[in-house]
């Protein structure tokens, strides 16, 4: 009995290494058909999916020009990288993503939900990242 209970968790290890990949690839070709804030927005769906952890979305975009492909993909990464993090180390029942994108500069900014619905309460983890836009010759 124990090898076929360690036959299926190889299988399930497999089929979720597989979800993975599928997962990352299309995230790529979402970022570059229909950029940031969509790429993020079917992202945390998903999570929200996944997870039961809502989540709010706020997008600024006053850059008016799609960004550099290479200042989208480490955006995307660090967004990626952010809501692991505060998912698995907080456990929130909320998650809030603000992203602003000015001719100058991309600023994100993941963070869990407000302890107990409580606005006024500090989150208890956060992740900004902020990355200068090359300038365009």
């Amino acid at each position: 009995m124990n090898g076929a209970s360690g036959s299926l968790q190889g299988i399930d290890e497999g089929i979720d290494g597989w979800a993975r990949r599928i997962s990352a690839e299309l995230c790529a070709v979402l970022l570059d058909t229909l950029g940031l804030p969509a790429a993020i927005e079917w992202h945390v769906r998903r999570f929200q999916k996944s997870t039961g952890v809502l989540y709010q979305l706020e997008v600024n975009d006053a850059a008016g020009f799609e960004l550099p492909e290479d200042c989208a993909a480490t955006i995307f990464d660090a967004y990626r990288m952010a809501l692991i993090s505060i998912a698995r180390h907080t456990q929130p029942s909320r998650i809030a993503i603000a992203l602003t994108i000015t001719p100058r500069e991309v600023t994100m900014l993941v963070r869990d939900g407000r302890n107990g619905g409580d606005e006024a309460a500090p989150a208890a983890a956060a992740v900004t990242v902020s990355l200068p836009i090359p300038r365009r010759p």
